[in-house]
């Protein structure tokens, strides 16, 4: 009697332990099937996830600087060493369009002025040292120029300070927010606006 007890914890032992391995190896089995991320090849991933991020990105990137493209294609003629290189009928047609989008800002008088910079320009040979519309502005004050071709440089203006983003606007909603939060909920519009451009213009009000 003795032996078969012996026998019997024996083999119940043993079965135990296979049943154990038998469970271990499903279990490595359901979490291998099952994590996607193991049985994936570079290729694979390349294809599914890489490339679809990668468009995205691109995309996003151009979007975003689609305005900034727009702008700078409508204005660059006003580029000195493209004012003085590109024919007369260029400057007249870009002129024209700019005028009408511009027409509250400039006059009609804005094409004669162009020209007029054109031949200046080629006379006096400045283009060297002009490489972009910010130092045309300069040239203009420097040489007392901006009252005689004031459309010109009321031109330059409008490019340099037009908006071609909407990320400051952004940033000063998000500023409004952390201004005017629940324990200043009755600040005044006045006092509102007035903390607001102190701290959107921060870096000058520190200098002040």
């Amino acid at each position: 009697m003795q032996k078969i007890f012996v026998f019997h914890g024996k083999y119940l032992s043993t079965s135990i332990v296979n049943v154990k391995d038998l469970l271990l190896g499903i279990t490595k089995k359901l979490i291998v099937t099952t994590d996607r991320r193991l049985s994936i090849t570079e290729d694979s991933f390349k294809v599914k996830v890489f490339y679809p991020a990668l468009d995205t990105a691109l995309f996003e990137l151009k979007e975003r600087f689609k305005g900034l493209k727009t702008i700078s294609d409508e204005f660059s003629f006003l580029k000195p060493i493209n004012l003085t290189t590109i024919e007369e009928q260029i400057i007249i047609k870009a002129s024209y369009d700019l005028h009408i989008k511009y027409k509250n800002e400039l006059s009609s008088d804005i094409t004669n002025q162009l020209l007029c910079l054109k031949n200046f320009l080629c006379v006096k040979n400045s283009t060297s040292v002009l490489h972009d519309i910010k130092d045309l502005i300069v040239y203009l004050i420097e040489h007392d120029l901006a009252s005689s071709f004031h459309d010109v440089f009321t031109l330059c203006l409008i490019f340099l300070t037009i908006p071609v983003t909407v990320a400051s606007a952004e940033r000063s909603f998000s500023k409004l927010k952390l201004i005017k939060n629940y324990l200043r909920n009755s600040i005044s519009q006045d006092r509102l606006t007035n903390i607001a451009i102190l701290n959107i213009e921060r870096e000058k009000t520190s200098e002040l």
